[in-house]
């Protein structure tokens, strides 16, 4: 049951809109959850750009370490899977591994036809009244809801250390800055961390001409070949075959 904010005795001096669940965040988990949210029959509001942590934020050519039958976003009639999306283009299996780009092929196709009503404002500030939550967007509107969803993402918790802090910004980057690596063809570059991040950023500076060195706090492990062949079935139970990667 939805109270209005008359109901309640609540004034605002900025003209409010009312939701039964506002999500902030659009991206995989929040098109998923407002797509089965929208499915029960409420008022959903959504906010942020669609995919922009994939789009902005992810070097351009990336492949998935998820198998592609794991990468489906959710809806509640499961209408819209990586597969149904597939067939459409007369492909009957997708690449493994998957490219980026396929995915936010497959994504976006997601959105404009499961949650077509993204609003792409930024969320500025989210309060917590009485029995409510006041969302306050960065263009001034306010919207009321007693329910809120984060589904923010990862762009938010970078690391970026306080011991770096003194480096201009245009010598010192995170990884999660670059979508392409032209601009580093012949510069030597130090990447700092041995994770899955550290190594692919520095293969692809590696590929586009740049003069790379990493430094780790601990030796480096990487899948030597195909992880999933020849595994005797005690493997296989130990370490079955996950969506991300074998066990």
């Amino acid at each position: 049951m939805t109270v209005s904010m008359e109901q309640r005795g609540l004034k605002d001096s900025v003209t409010t809109e009312q939701y039964d669940v506002v999500v902030v965040g659009a991206g995989p988990y929040g098109l998923s959850t407002a797509a089965h949210l929208q499915a029960k029959g409420l008022k959903v509001a959504i906010f942020g750009k669609p995919l922009e942590l994939w789009r902005d934020h992810m070097p351009k050519g990336m492949l998935l370490r998820s198998y592609w039958w794991a990468v489906d976003l959710s809806d509640p009639e499961r209408k819209y899977s990586l597969k149904q999306f597939l067939q459409l283009k007369n492909v009957q299996d997708g690449p493994d591994p998957l490219p980026i780009e396929a995915f936010l092929d497959y994504a976006l196709w997601f959105q404009k036809h499961v949650v077509p009503n993204v609003d792409e404002t930024y969320v500025a500030c989210v309060e917590h009244r009485d029995h409510y939550y006041k969302v306050t967007l960065v263009d001034g509107r306010v919207v009321h809801s007693p329910i809120v969803v984060m589904a923010s993402g990862l762009a938010y918790y970078t690391n970026r250390p306080t011991e770096y802090s003194h480096i201009p910004a245009e010598l010192l980057t995170h990884t999660s800055d670059h979508y392409t690596f032209d601009g580093f063809a012949g510069r030597q570059v130090v990447v700092i961390g041995g994770g899955q991040s550290a190594l692919e950023i520095s293969a692809l500076l590696h590929e586009h001409g740049a003069h790379v060195e990493m430094v780790s706090r601990r030796s480096i492990r990487w899948l030597a070949g195909n992880s999933l062949a020849k595994r005797s079935f005690i493997k296989q139970i130990r370490h079955p075959r996950a969506g991300i990667a074998p066990g």
